[in-house]
């Protein structure tokens, strides 16, 4: 029932008192917190920025980030996973379509340099966005999360229905959304006829309802929550001062460089459209259109409603799974184990049989669809079972390779399958001699 009061549509303050008191009429108790954040001004009052200013006259609602927990530090860490959910979430919707696009837009998906610039290089900040919350978790002496919910789902504080998609005008106008700061994509308050124009045709490209929040809302509410912890435990203050001035860079990112890039993309004024303004107008079976006609929502799980349906496409997208699930793993492995060795290993997996599908797989009218992994990215408590279990994922991953030989791309690299598991090994025998000695 609580996930209920997480989200306010609009002023909901009538509609979620009578929930509240429906609760207590049953005998639940509900955390004071509810009761604190129950109105706008008392909010306001404060400088609290888990509520979002007033709407104009003309703006649609939008929902509101609720506080749960009244001690920082459990309000906190419920915030960093959510926020670490919705990079990942992010991340993996920029390179599913970042790979659909057509050869002829290279310059509008890029290299995976990290960069504002280009829609791998926006995707690959996303990986450091992921990273640095996951690390600040570490700082705060909690777990690492790598779990993210299959498509397409809805982040419990940043209620906004995330889909694997391809790229088209529609998709880019909710990355635009989500990553511009609040309160700027008014019409009545821009300045320039172009910008008004733009927001205009955002407006009608996303079309009626509830808009969803802005990625930066999210890091303000962490912000808030990071300095009120700060401030409640002063012992901890010098580790964690420098992250209030990291999470402000992360926002910033969001909502200054990649806002820009994609009003570029949705505007067809990034110089990878070549100066044709055209693009998105066209029909998604005319040549020139942007991007691929990929499925929403894959699968490769078999008998799912979305599963992907050619027998080839589908064994490569469960190559692309495993290959996924290896890379977060080594992920896992790396923030627990504070080694950069395994880090290493996951960008090499990333740079090579990941990247070498996920070019392939459009030209088959499919993608990586990047299915969550079931068991989760931490099965095993131990250092040297978690490299037993890395060691079974890549032999799975290779066994299954040379099966598909000659359904692979011509620049898979199967080597990296014996470098991977000739260092996992290596590690292996260093965790098992350390575990004779203790």
């Amino acid at each position: 029932m609580a996930s209920q009061v997480r989200v306010v549509e609009g002023d909901g303050r009538g509609e979620r008192r009578a929930f509240l008191q429906m609760l207590a009429a049953q005998g639940l108790s509900i955390p004071a917190a509810y009761f604190a954040l129950d109105t706008e001004a008392h909010a306001h009052q404060r400088g609290d920025p888990y509520v979002s200013g007033r709407l104009s006259p003309g703006e649609l609602p939008r929902r509101h980030i609720i506080r749960e927990f009244a001690e920082p530090y459990i309000e906190l860490i419920r915030l960093l996973r959510q926020a670490s959910e919705i990079e990942h979430a992010l991340m993996v919707q920029y390179l599913y379509g970042a790979f659909s696009l057509k050869p002829a837009y290279s310059g509008i998906a890029g290299l995976g340099i990290p960069n504002s610039n280009d829609l791998l290089g926006v995707a690959a900040m996303e990986m450091q966005h992921l990273r640095d919350v996951n690390n600040l978790l570490l700082a705060l002496g909690a777990a690492p999360n790598l779990i993210r919910q299959g498509f397409p789902f809805e982040p419990e504080v940043y209620p906004f229905e995330f889909n694997l998609e391809p790229l088209t005008r529609a998709s880019v106008a909710k990355y635009l959304y989500c990553e511009a700061a609040a309160g700027t994509l008014d019409p009545a308050k821009a300045a320039a006829e172009p910008e008004r124009r733009l927001l205009v045709e955002l407006d009608r490209e996303l079309g009626p309802g509830v808009r969803p929040n802005h990625v930066g809302s999210l890091y303000d509410a962490v912000i808030h929550t990071l300095s009120e912890y700060i401030n409640s435990a002063p012992h901890t203050t010098a580790a964690l001062m420098p992250w209030l001035g990291k999470l402000e860079t992360i926002k910033a990112e969001g909502e200054d460089g990649h806002c820009k890039f994609f009003k570029s993309v949705f505007m067809c004024t990034h110089e990878g459209f070549a100066g044709r303004s055209d693009l998105w107008g066209l029909p998604r079976e005319d040549r020139a259109y942007p991007s691929y006609r990929l499925p929403a929502n894959p699968t490769a799980f078999i008998g799912q409603e979305n599963q992907i349906k050619d027998p080839t496409a589908l064994g490569l997208a469960w190559l692309g799974n495993l290959h996924y699930w290896i890379i977060l793993l080594l992920a896992d492995t790396a923030y627990n184990a504070r080694s950069t060795d395994f880090a290493g290993l996951a960008r090499l997996q990333m740079l090579g049989p990941f990247w070498s599908l996920a070019r392939h797989l459009p030209k088959l009218g499919a993608g990586i669809p990047c299915d969550p992994l079931v068991t989760g990215y931490a099965p095993c408590p131990g250092a040297l079972q978690r490299v037993d279990y890395l060691i079974c994922m890549v032999r799975e991953a290779d066994r299954l390779a040379r099966n598909l030989k000659d359904r692979l791309p011509d620049d898979y690299p199967f080597a990296v399958g014996e470098v991977m598991l000739g260092a996992l090994n290596d590690k292996r025998a260093v965790l098992a001699r350390q575990e004779v000695r203790s």
